[in-house]
């Protein structure tokens, strides 16, 4: 069955934790696996989607991460893929019938975008590109979005890593993304219009999903703010 990802993050677990990350690259690492590591290090330190950055078939229009793509002002291109946002009523009240949804909610031609990513991560992508030698406009995942998937439930399995309601799945990745930058701000009012730009949203009310944390994260920012205040 299909996952549905709009309302995902009402699972306040359906993030990796920086130690479960760190699990994923090393296992990688230990394992040589470099293509796979760059995989997911690329899904982490940039937030898109699956199809983004390996691309889809025919691979001529949405054609993924390329070299050509890096600015040398240090911002990348992509390929942003956004879906109609079909809704599930009519405006009499009543139900759509499911097929008429999916026939629907064909996806809008992709959109380039410049987005902006942490140093590290681009010197590692293109310590990579020149190790494989990559040339300009070939893709640096030469793979399905299939494939993908599946090195990431292989990578997350071996590693056990997993959630009660899912696998660990494409957007997992890009949850985490979001919330960690959400955590390493909590008191900065302008994150939120931040991470949705860097997701690109369109409508600030989906970046609020991501915006949802356990009694425990909470504790954690009180304990950060209130640190050696005092009395």
């Amino acid at each position: 069955m299909a996952i549905d990802f709009t309302n995902i993050m009402q699972d306040k677990t359906d993030y990796l934790t920086e130690e479960e990350i760190n699990l994923l690259l090393n296992h990688c690492l230990e394992q040589e696996k470099i293509r796979d590591y760059m995989l997911i290090l690329t899904l982490i330190r940039t937030g898109r989607r699956i199809s983004e950055i390996v691309g889809e078939k025919p691979f001529t229009r949405k054609v993924g991460l390329r070299p050509c793509d890096i600015h040398p002002d240090g911002l990348i291109e992509f390929d942003i893929l956004k879906k109609n946002h079909i809704k599930k009523t009519t405006n009499k009240g009543h139900e759509r019938d499911p097929e008429v949804i999916k026939r629907l909610r064909v996806k809008k031609m992709p959109k380039r975008e410049l987005k902006p990513v942490d140093d590290e991560y681009l010197k590692y992508l293109i310590e990579y590109i020149n190790a494989n030698g990559i040339s300009k406009k070939s893709r640096v995942f030469p793979i399905t979005r299939q494939r993908a998937l599946q090195i990431i439930h292989e990578v997350a399995g071996a590693c056990n890593i997993t959630r009660s309601r899912h696998k660990i799945h494409n957007h997992t990745f890009r949850h985490s993304y979001a919330i960690a930058l959400l955590k390493d701000n909590p008191n900065d009012a302008g994150i939120l219009k931040q991470v949705q730009e860097l997701l690109s949203h369109s409508n600030i009310e989906v970046t609020m999903h991501y915006a949802q944390f356990t009694q425990y994260d909470k504790k954690k920012s009180l304990n950060k703010l209130f640190k050696n205040k005092g009395r």
